[in-house]
């Protein structure tokens, strides 16, 4: 929950909910430190949160090889992988999280970052199939509009990537695009640089 109220622009207090986030994942790996999932969770704090995707990649590994079948671990690594520009990489590990949870509850954001792994892979119609599939259950996901609007502007399709825009300012009128690339994990690499070419020509400030 800190983690998404952080990414997704809910938190009133970014420092406060990124140090709530940490101390979960110490009390929950406190409780049971081979437990697959805490180490999954520690790994997408200190990739999303705390920047520190050495330690997220320690945690991934981690998690994988106590169990091969945690579909959360090769979701939250495959969008490690998307956020270091290996597209490919990305795509496999998100493809094998949705194999081993065909079902999930939870799959609207399954396919929100199945979208931003096609995105990193420059599969534009994939990543633009996969977000409009992950808001038709949840308009809540905010990512999950940006990847819509980078999708839609790779598609040449600028009057709807527009509209996405807007659907985003709606919904979080305080974003900027030096915002995110001040906070996002992968700010330094070319995919989240691309995303904020697509954002600030579909008129996000």
């Amino acid at each position: 929950w800190y983690v998404m109220s952080v990414f997704n622009g809910w938190s009133t207090d970014r420092a406060r909910d990124t140090q709530m986030a940490q101390d979960c994942t110490a009390r929950a790996l406190d409780i049971e430190s081979e437990n697959s999932f805490c180490l999954t969770i520690d790994g997408v704090v200190n990739n999303n949160l705390l920047l520190r995707m050495d330690v997220a990649d320690q945690r991934f590994d981690a998690a994988l090889a106590r169990n091969p079948n945690e579909s959360m671990a090769w979701l939250l690594s495959g969008v490690m992988f998307a956020y270091r520009d290996d597209g490919s990489e990305a795509v496999a590990r998100v493809t094998k999280a949705m194999r081993r949870s065909p079902l999930d509850p939870f799959g609207y954001f399954y396919a929100s970052l199945a979208a931003s792994a096609h995105m990193a892979a420059q599969d534009y119609g994939q990543a633009l199939d996969f977000a409009n599939a992950s808001l038709a259950k949840n308009d809540r996901h905010l990512s999950t509009l940006r990847v819509k609007i980078c999708a839609l502007h790779h598609l040449d399709r600028p009057s709807e990537a527009r509209e996405a825009a807007q659907q985003l300012m709606q919904r979080q009128p305080d974003f900027t695009v030096a915002g995110y690339l001040t906070n996002h994990p992968g700010a330094g690499f070319n995919g989240v640089k691309n995303v904020s070419r697509a954002l600030l020509a579909a008129g996000i400030p």
